[in-house]
């Protein structure tokens, strides 16, 4: 990091500079403006408009890195993959960023711009130039002083700083340095001067009115986590996500495709998005895994204090009072909160929320832009699914680990997560099996052999097969939970991998008997040897043809033959819908199969795969990124795990 050089100027010099910035027509130079009595950052056709005497402005400057409507690519309906990719962005200057805002766009890009860089936002990021400005007049609903945000010694290239009746411009990057020195007339400061920086901070701090009690957010949140003040609080929210609009560590967004009047062409955007509105964990069956508005409320803060912090090191919360402001009912404002937690106290272990697992991502070049894929097959399994062969128009190898999913983009309907229902390959070939339960589904069941698809993945944590290797395995699987065990199966009794496992014993449930997937490749299965596999139905009607059981799947596990098992030696992998885990695992539990040799897949609403986009967190983690399979010992004790 160099060394940050400080300079002055005028004040008359300092419109002078910014009249040349804006005179040079190389940027886009935006600045605060005054809206009536509020303050935006916009653009800037003359320097008499800045104003850096602002409190607070209504937005931060996360909209111009993630902007509020961004077009990801453009595709083209006729030949459907002529996808080109938006990654355009003029060079732009922002004027009048307040410290705590350089530090929001601090924290924005430590997760923008990790090991999933996101190419839009890190373009946008090399593009900009920050200009920051020392704050001069405090918001009444801000507390930034004690959240340490109030000052900044880093992340911006310029900063300014009110002494007197000049500028101090302490310079913080190379890039900094050569608009100074291209578009300034400075002198070098004086001790004197840089003295008066810290006096103006020191007489600024002594403006605020609010402050935080406690700094300790992560530990009083999870010592609260079930405290009455969440259900309170959350009676009033009017769910409109206001808070998370304008908060700048807020950045949770959606994808959608648009199609043009003609329907020949369309783009791909992304929107913002807040987990204070219902849809935000809605998955295509139509479940909301955070229906209570309680749960979102509380998520809220959650996100910030703790699942944050674990995972990062940073409170998500800058202190700006913005959403304070933008709350009707006055509930949102975390100082408040944090500061009525305070008075009931209490200790909790701040990791206990949160599990660190990398995922294991495949190729996918832009995150969001997708590989083609052929459809080289398709087989209607039952009257509700469809499996779909497809092949990678690279022909390189999707290199997957059984439970792990793609997006698949149908361009013009979207894009949603599937499972891979086939076992690993060397090949570019690969199955999922498709419910008609939503916009991309239903264009997917309209689509023939030989049509074009979009692929990203594989995506998240699959089974690590290694680890089950010269064990027992006791597979649980209910309804379209055998799509995905599938890949497992056909691993696990391929004529290379079964030597490698001792005794297997499969366990499948469906609600009635024409629900029954791969019944074929069942009745092979049950022919290999040392595996027991029993099938069962909710309900069979009269005159069904049915030779397996009736009942739920938790009938089943009386009739395991306990004398085949070493149940330490046993490893079991339960995949179905949420309502059937506790019981299957409580089942397995009796059987004596201890919590770290349960294995589940969780279902959430994948819709980044990435771990960006929020929507499929659950409580510290992100189901796309440290999941979807989880050891069920490391993640039973978070509440969102199995609601």
């Amino acid at each position: 990091m160099m060394e940050n050089k400080i300079v002055t100027f005028s004040e008359n010099e300092m419109l002078n500079f910014v009249d040349r910035l804006l005179n040079e027509k190389k940027f886009d130079v935006f600045g605060v403006k005054s809206k009536g009595e509020k303050f935006v950052f916009d653009l800037l056709e003359d320097s008499d408009e800045l104003r850096l005497d602002h409190d607070v402005t209504i937005l931060p400057p996360k909209k111009f890195f993630l902007p509020q409507y961004e077009n990801l690519m453009d595709y083209d309906l006729e030949k459907p993959f002529n996808v080109k990719d938006k990654i355009i962005d003029k060079k732009r200057i922002i004027i009048g960023i307040h410290p705590y805002d350089i530090i929001a766009i601090e924290q924005m890009d430590k997760v923008y711009l990790d090991d999933q860089k996101d190419d839009f936002y890190n373009i946008r990021r090399k593009n900009t130039i920050l200009i920051a400005s020392d704050i001069q007049n405090v918001s009444d609903r801000s507390f930034s002083s004690s959240m340490n945000t109030n000052i900044v010694d880093s992340g911006f290239d310029i900063l300014l700083t009110k002494i007197n009746d000049k500028y101090a411009v302490t310079i913080g990057s190379d890039k900094g340095k050569k608009i100074v020195e291209k578009y300034a007339k400075t002198d070098n400061a004086t001790e004197n001067e840089i003295k008066e920086i810290k006096k103006a901070r020191d007489e600024t701090s002594k403006k605020y009115k609010k402050e935080v009690k406690n700094n300790d957010w992560s530990q009083l949140l999870v010592a609260n986590y079930d405290n009455s003040i969440w259900e309170e609080r959350s009676d009033r929210c009017l769910e409109c996500s206001s808070c998370t609009m304008v908060c700048p560590t807020c950045y949770c967004y959606d994808i959608k495709d648009e199609v043009s009047l003609d329907l020949k062409d369309g783009r791909r955007v992304r929107t913002w998005d807040g987990c204070l509105i219902r849809d935000f964990t809605k998955v295509a069956g139509g479940e909301v895994f955070r229906d209570d508005i309680k749960e979102r409320y509380r998520h809220r803060f959650f996100r910030k204090g703790n699942y944050l912090y674990n995972r990062y090191g940073f409170i998500a919360c800058v202190g700006c009072g913005r959403c304070a402001t933008a709350c009707l009912p006055d509930i949102a404002d975390p100082c408040d909160l944090i500061n009525e937690l305070s008075v009931f106290g209490g200790k909790g272990k701040d990791d206990k929320f949160f599990i660190k697992k990398e995922s294991k991502i495949g190729e996918t070049g832009t995150i969001h832009v997708p590989r083609s894929a052929t459809i080289k097959r398709i087989e209607k399994l039952t009257s509700n699914e469809t499996l779909f062969e497809l092949e990678l128009d690279d022909k390189k190898p999707l290199n997957h680990e059984p439970g792990q999913f793609v997006e698949v983009s149908v361009f013009g309907f979207g894009e949603a997560p599937f499972g891979i229902s086939s076992p690993p390959s060397d090949k570019p070939i690969f199955e999922i099996v498709v419910r008609k339960v939503g916009d991309v589904t239903s264009q997917l069941f309209k689509m023939k052999k030989g049509d074009k698809i979009g692929i990203r993945g594989p995506l998240g944590n699959g089974f690590d097969m290694k680890k089950f290797e010269k064990k027992n395995l006791l597979m649980a699987s209910g309804g379209t939970g055998m799509i995905p065990m599938r890949s497992v199966i056909k691993h696990v009794l391929s004529d290379e991998n079964r030597p490698k496992f001792k005794n297997i014993t499969i366990l499948y449930g469906c609600k009635q008997p024409c629900e029954v997937l791969f019944a074929d490749e069942i009745d092979e299965w049950k022919k290999v040897p040392n595996v027991n596999c029993i099938m069962t139905v909710d309900q069979c009607a009269d005159g069904e043809c049915w030779a397996g059981e009736v009942g739920l799947i938790t009938a089943l596990f009386p009739k395991i033959k306990l004398d085949r098992y070493d149940s330490k030696d046993t490893e079991s992998i339960i995949i179905g819908p949420p309502v059937m885990y506790k019981y299957v695992i409580k089942c397995l539990q009796t059987l004596g199969i201890s919590d770290e040799n349960i294995w589940v897949s969780l279902e959430r609403r994948m819709k980044c795969g990435v771990g960006k986009c929020g929507h499929c967190q659950i409580n510290g983690i992100y189901c796309c990124k440290e999941g979807p399979v989880f050891n069920y010992n490391k993640i039973k004790d978070l509440p969102e795990a199995f609601e």
